[in-house]
């Protein structure tokens, strides 16, 4: 018959670290399983203090717990964790379980350890992920009466702070819009019922504006029942908001080439009609010198007939040059059509980062390209040299576009004035010009105000540019009137911390 090992003996096969502490928390034994997992000898640590070894941001815990236990005032203690040190210097998350001579009958106290170095920096890794998550993190109970989990996402993108959903799980309800409330709760309803869900929704933060969200939910199974939902939500706005930015400009460039081609197809209507009445002159004009050529008196006035159709219609040449100048101008404003659309495709699709920017040489180039192509147009111009915008490079465009509009819509000569200036965090950017003032529905559509429809369509890509460019770095583009003409002015930020996002209403 084989002999059984020695209790001892299989201590040291076991792979969790078990020691015996005494009252003053000194090691009285220590198994092989600390050879391994300390790299220490067990006898070379007999006697010495165990807290020692713990972390010094862990230590005051863990020997408070101990000594509670030693004290009886403890029974056999929940599980701890901390950090212990290695032999080479390093340190291990231990979780420990500490039982009671009571609960042994050995004297001393037991301690019960595994390392859990592994496991502890994984759920940290995801605790930080999950904290510095932009995405709502979240589970319920499949009734949606308790949260469960919630980040602090929350409060970014519906404006409710994780304790006060924990104290009212259906306080999100109340930040879905009116008209997606129905949807949401249908949704929620399937959720719980075991469908895994994925829709977007409008939320009404308390700061005003309205959000687009996406959220995607799973139910959680366990031993065949649902016992939670979990799953997240994503700010989607800027999506949203790019998808309409390019339903409007496709709704400007559909509304801008039909009238071109509107004006490009009458005007070779009249070109056609215009080389029927030359071709007509030419016949009758040929037929009258064949009759001349048949008559056999010499009368001087045999050629009378031929003489008033010796050239083509004057006017009918003058309508021919000038409906192919008007075809030649519709045509480049085509094509400088389709030149700001791709600017607008490029600077929807880039979705680039505002930076800094010397605002004096975009100020100093917009005004001397427009002087070049308007030698009549006065301008004048107040730019401090160490102007500087936190936006987007694009930002020059907007500014260009905005000193030309200023010089192509004036019906007198061109008076442009443009002024910098430095405003709080912000840095303004004013152009003043003596042009008819521009529409109260233009003005509101470029401000968001208005829905763009068949109705409305004159604003032009460019100035949208101009707004797209101030809207996605932060700023804004406000019109006003002076004496004259009118006031445009792109305010942006001129520092790094005073970006602003912004959500539009995109009801």
């Amino acid at each position: 018959m084989v002999r059984p090992p020695d209790a001892e003996t299989l201590l040291d096969f076991t792979q969790e670290k078990l020691v015996v502490l005494d009252d003053e928390g000194r090691f009285q034994y220590l198994n092989a399983a600390v050879r391994d997992v300390l790299g220490f000898e067990p006898d070379d640590l007999v006697g010495e203090d165990a807290f020692a070894l713990i972390h010094l941001e862990d230590e005051p815990r863990i020997r408070t717990v101990f000594e509670e236990v030693v004290a009886g005032n403890r029974g056999t203690t929940e599980t701890l964790e901390y950090r212990y040190g290695t032999v080479d210097g390093d340190w291990l998350w231990m979780r420990s379980d500490v039982y009671t001579r009571e609960a042994t009958g050995i004297d001393g106290y037991v301690l019960s350890s595994r390392d859990v170095t592994d496991e502890v920096e994984s759920i940290r890794r995801l605790e930080t992920i999950v904290s510095t998550s932009a995405d709502v993190l979240w589970m319920f109970d499949p009734e949606w009466s308790e949260v469960l989990f919630v980040n602090d996402a929350a409060e970014d993108v519906f404006g409710i702070e994780p304790e006060a959903l924990e104290r009212n799980p259906q306080l999100f309800l109340d930040r879905v819009h009116p008209e997606d409330r129905q949807h949401v709760e249908r949704a929620i309803d399937r959720l719980s019922a075991g469908e895994s869900t994925n829709i977007d929704y409008r939320v009404e933060p308390p700061d005003g504006g309205i959000r687009w969200v996406r959220v995607l939910g799973e139910p959680v199974h366990e031993d065949g029942e649902i016992v939670a939902v979990a799953g997240f939500a994503r700010d989607v706005t800027d999506e949203y908001r790019h998808k309409r930015q390019l339903e409007v400009m496709d709704n400007l460039l559909r509304h801008s080439i039909r009238n071109d081609m509107n004006v490009v197809i009458g005007t070779a209507e009249r070109i056609i009609e215009a080389v029927e009445r030359i071709g007509s002159d030419r016949a009758a004009l040929a037929a009258a010198n064949d009759e001349g050529n048949t008559d056999t008196d010499p009368s001087p006035d045999v050629g009378s007939a031929a003489d008033t159709h010796s050239l083509p219609d004057v006017e009918s040449i003058a309508d021919v040059e000038t409906a192919a100048e008007t075809i030649r101008r519709v045509a480049e404003s085509l094509l400088d059509t389709a030149e700001k659309q791709r600017d607008v495709i490029e600077l929807v699709s880039r979705g680039g980062s505002p930076r800094p920017i010397d605002i004096e040489p975009i100020v100093r180039e917009s005004v001397a390209e427009a002087r070049a192509g308007a030698p009549a147009a006065e301008f004048s111009v107040s730019c401090p040299t160490d102007a500087e915008a936190f936006a987007l490079p694009e930002l020059e465009y907007a500014v260009s576009e905005l000193v030309e509009n200023a010089v192509e819509h004036a019906e007198a000569d061109p008076e442009v004035d443009v002024t910098v200036a430095r405003v709080g965090g912000d840095l303004e950017i004013t152009i003043r010009d003596n042009c008819p003032l521009i529409p109260p529905e233009e003005r509101h559509i470029i401000a968001d105000q208005w829905q763009m429809d068949d109705v409305h369509h004159t604003v032009g890509m460019g100035l949208w540019l101009a707004y797209w460019v101030t809207d996605r770095s932060g700023g804004d583009l406000s019109f006003d009137t002076h004496g004259n003409g009118n006031v445009v002015t792109v305010r942006v930020p001129n520092d790094c911390s005073e970006t602003r996002s912004s959500h539009p209403d995109d009801s």
